[in-house]
Parts: C-alpha cells; sequence; structure tokens
C-alpha cells in the first residue's frame, strides 16, 4: 500500500487513525420554532409573554400524532390565542415544526371584561 508522502510534518503532528465503536445514536424530536412576522407590533413583555405561551403550546403539539385529523385543520388555518388584553392569531407549520404569529391587536376594554 502507498501511503502519500507528507511534506513539513513531524512525527508528532502526523494524524493518527483511531478505530472506535460507533457511537449509540438516539432520535430527539426538534421542538417547534417559535416566530412573529415582522408586523406584529406587541409591548415587549406581552411578546415574551406570548411567546413562552406558545412554546407550552408546541409542548402539548408533540402528542398528537402526525396521522391525526388535527394536522389538516391546523395546517390550512389559524389558531387563535387571547392574552393580557391582545388577540393573537397563529400558523402551526407542522412540517416545518414552527409556529408563525401572523397577526396581533389589542382588544377593546367591552372584550376584555367578558
Amino acid at each position: 500500500m502507498h501511503r502519500p508522502e507528507v511534506v513539513g510534518k513531524s512525527e508528532h503532528n502526523t494524524p493518527r487513525f483511531v478505530a472506535t465503536p460507533a457511537a449509540h445514536c438516539e432520535v430527539f424530536r426538534v421542538p417547534y420554532s417559535v416566530h412573529f412576522s415582522e408586523d406584529v407590533d406587541v409591548p415587549p413583555e406581552l411578546h415574551t409573554r406570548a411567546f413562552q405561551t406558545l412554546v407550552d403550546i408546541s409542548e402539548t403539539l408533540e402528542s398528537i400524532p402526525s396521522s391525526s385529523a388535527f394536522w389538516s385543520v391546523a395546517n390550512n388555518g389559524l389558531a387563535e390565542l387571547n392574552l393580557g388584553g391582545w388577540h393573537f392569531e397563529y400558523r402551526i407549520h407542522h412540517r416545518d415544526r414552527r409556529i408563525l404569529v401572523v397577526a396581533a391587536r389589542q382588544l377593546s376594554p367591552q372584550v376584555r371584561s367578558s
């Protein structure tokens, strides 16, 4: 077997190849990422609360099988979240494992009290 010549290398920094057993691989589901459209403008503290609530919601989505009829509805419509006197609309992109907030508006005082 012909070994290529290594020029300018000393014995101490010549690469060594060591056989190692294959690593045990585990499959982990990637959690959903949560994003807000650029035109969604809410107060920073509410943005943080909405983000965390949607992360919590995404964790429950993990338990819904991919074959569930829920996904055909969720992938083709908007979901809603009312939080802190605001109404958020978001899309669940199951295939991309992403939640995208597409709109937010402050609720009127009459709607908040009901």
